[in-house]
């Protein structure tokens, strides 16, 4: 088991310890203490609040800390006001705590094992995953400016189990763990030990078949990222849209590898496969049809023949006019708008000659006198739908003389 450790980098200065004081993290703990490397060693406990033994599993952790030499950092969540998926969330918080308040240098390393990685891929198998979810736990990768590791993915329950009895090593049993009501539990305490009856290697082969599905997935990547690059457009908000004529090109499983690959590149949850399903329906919409797929955090829109991305954001309201007469510096707060006048000018490529300028804002229903020549305007530099609300019409002595983007 010590062998395991051998993943954490020479430059490590400090090594966090994901702890829960409970089995698998107490040992992983001791096996780092025993290494006696030239890295500082932090347990860092995350009290999600979700048990009644809360407080005893922090209190817990604090004086295994205490005994051992070692400074911990404490960090509590509030998951109260959630009403589904709690465990996801709470994994989700807590991973956003490590990469919030980690640096460069930093390894966080947590207790997943072998049993772990067998439970991940059949509760990923029973709710549809792909390749992504199929490949389990991944044993290493960036989280923020840290490096996070998973050093026990090749030992087994039992060899835990077997460690800490041979060191003597102290842990709380959360009550939880033999609760029913969550689905890992349920696999772990009631399926899995019926099929390790029946295959006794079941551990080892589902962990192989996680490693097969890692190396598929890398696979996927290179191809989705060589078609990016072939079809990636202009970008629009920061984020490359896609040639849709190009992606219908490809072949099915091509088009839904590539999309999958864009989102997530993006920064983006990545996309279920109903609404990946949906959206290649769409594809083949008629041109001015404007299909949109919404997810929690984003849409997915197609306009001008590209694929677009567009981040879930509150918009403030800022439909209206706002007049500037000759003021020099244009400056509208909501939308952090600041130019001088002069460059106002520059872009419309007319003279400055003292006319009284307006700037003026879509408003929804709002009737407009230069509607056609403001559609015109829209389609001549391209701009989406979804996006004409915020873009400034700019008017001089009363005329609607261009657009500001």
């Amino acid at each position: 088991m010590q062998a395991s450790l051998e993943s954490i980098p020479s430059s490590a200065q400090r090594v966090f310890v994901a702890y829960s004081g409970g089995l698998d993290s107490s040992v992983l703990l001791h096996l780092l203490i025993s290494e006696a490397r030239d890295y500082q060693i932090l347990p860092w406990h995350v009290n999600h609040g979700l048990v009644e033994v809360a407080a005893q599993m922090e209190k817990f952790c604090i004086e295994q800390a205490k005994r051992l030499g070692l400074e911990i950092r404490i960090d509590r969540l509030d998951l109260t006001d959630i009403e589904s998926n709690v465990e996801a969330e709470a994994r989700r918080q807590r991973y956003r705590l490590f990469r919030q308040y980690s640096r460069h240098g930093d390894c966080i390393l947590t207790a997943h094992h072998a049993d772990d990685q067998a439970e991940t891929f059949l509760m990923n198998a029973l709710r549809g995953s792909g390749v992504a979810g199929l490949r389990g736990i991944a044993r290493e990768r960036r989280l923020g400016a840290a490096l996070l590791l998973r050093p026990l993915l090749g030992c087994s329950r039992t060899e835990l189990e077997d460690y800490a009895a041979r060191h003597e090593i102290s842990w709380f049993n959360d009550p939880s763990n033999q609760s029913l009501r969550y689905d890992r539990n349920y696999l772990r305490h009631e399926v899995v030990p019926l099929l390790k009856r029946r295959w006794p290697g079941m551990v080892t082969a589902l962990t192989t078949s996680s490693e097969i599905q890692a190396e598929t997935r890398d696979l996927l990547d290179e191809v989705a990222a060589a078609d990016y690059r072939a079809l990636r457009t202009e970008a629009s908000n920061g984020i490359d849209t896609l040639d849709l004529p190009g992606l219908l090109s490809l072949s099915s499983p091509r088009r839904k590898n590539l999309v999958r690959y864009w989102v997530t590149q993006a920064g983006f949850a990545a996309l279920p496969h109903a609404r990946l399903q949906e959206l290649l329906q769409q594809l083949h919409a008629r041109a001015d049809s404007q299909p949109e797929i919404a997810m929690s955090d984003c849409s997915i829109r197609v306009y001008d023949q590209r694929l677009f991305l567009v981040a879930g954001e509150d918009r403030p309201d800022i439909g209206g006019e706002f007049e500037f007469g000759q003021i020099a510096q244009i400056e509208i707060e909501a939308i952090g708008l600041r130019l001088d006048r002069e460059e106002i000018f520059d872009r419309l490529g007319i003279d400055d000659r003292g006319q009284s300028l307006s700037l003026r804002f879509r408003r929804s229903g709002e009737p407009n006198s230069d509607r056609h020549r403001l559609k015109r305007l829209f389609q001549k530099y391209n701009v989406p739908p979804w996006q004409r609300d915020r873009v400034a019409q700019v008017y001089l002595d009363g005329n609607l003389e261009g657009l500001l983007r």
